[in-house]
């Protein structure tokens, strides 16, 4: 089998592994002359379970099922060993599974001993709201919170769309506007002011982004305090109880959940109507 050049031909294979995985009791990823794979699947003669065994270096394609266990797992290196749709690792993880005991659950079809009860991907009002909802109801939580840079090169902090890029700076920038209709309103009523008012947008922008960096710090430690773990890193799922977190470095992290919530929200967009780019203010 050629290398796999498009999108169609990846999503093939990978339903097709994902297929394997699911149908099957345990599944090894191995190679013949492997002495950590031999090790494995002399485990599991030990223990008298049947596994299906796929050599990769006696399959025709076995070099592409290694590219997308890599996607799919974070590893590259065999054994895989997969035991009830759980991907347990390679030969040293496998073989700690046998020794703790959690193996033998994995095995019994017993429920998994994941990293957390609870996973939010989404920093923004929801997100926030249920991570320490669910920390209160005494749930192990996690919130990844990730901003991909706008076209403009802009990231922000904590707390989404809203507190940072939205109502929030939006509201700020009306009270300044407001305030300016308020010193007009102001002479009126007998307040002695000079006749030449300046505005300086510069100082505005700093109390504002002053403000809204108050409010990004102000979640962090809410969380802190509810014993949420927060972490700045850009989640993707690799299993359905598996992600991966990769962080502006590019440093990649796996995290298991029992349950996910996905809180991303969307960016702002330009309305699309006549105007929009030459009058609209973005960050």
């Amino acid at each position: 089998m050629p290398p796999i050049e498009n999108d169609t031909g990846k999503n093939a294979l990978k339903t097709q592994i994902q297929q394997l995985i699911d149908s099957n009791r345990v599944v090894v990823f191995s190679k013949s002359y492997c002495p950590y794979c031999v090790q494995v699947k002399n485990l599991f003669k030990e223990l008298k379970i049947e596994c299906n065994v796929m050599e990769l270096d006696l399959m025709e394609n076995g070099t592409n099922y290694q590219e997308m266990l890599l996607e799919m797992t974070g590893q590259r290196t065999v054994p895989q060993v997969f035991v009830n749709k759980t991907h347990v690792g390679g030969c040293d993880k496998t073989m700690q599974a046998h020794k703790d005991g959690s193996l033998q659950q994995l095995l019994s079809g017993e429920p998994e001993a994941y990293d957390y009860d609870l996973i939010v991907i989404g920093g923004g009002s929801g997100g926030l709201a249920c991570s320490k909802e669910a920390a209160l109801l005494g749930k192990k939580v996690m919130v990844l919170d990730y901003v991909v840079p706008t076209p403009k090169g802009t990231t922000w902090g904590l707390g989404g769309t809203c507190v940072n890029v939205g109502c929030i700076p939006k509201k700020l920038m009306h009270q300044t506007a407001l305030l300016a209709t308020a010193i007009g309103d102001a002479r009126k009523f007998g307040w002695e002011l000079g006749e030449s008012v300046k505005h300086n947008w510069e100082t505005m922008t700093t109390a504002v982004n002053s403000y809204i960096g108050s409010l990004n710090w102000g979640y962090r430690v809410a969380l802190r305090d509810k014993n949420v773990n927060y972490v700045n890193a850009y989640a993707e799922f690799i299993e359905p109880h598996k992600i991966k977190a990769t962080n502006k470095r590019g440093k990649e992290t796996f995290y298991t959940a029992a349950r996910f919530v996905l809180a991303t929200g969307e960016r702002p967009r330009y309305l699309g109507i006549p105007g929009d780019k030459e009058y609209c203010i973005t960050r």
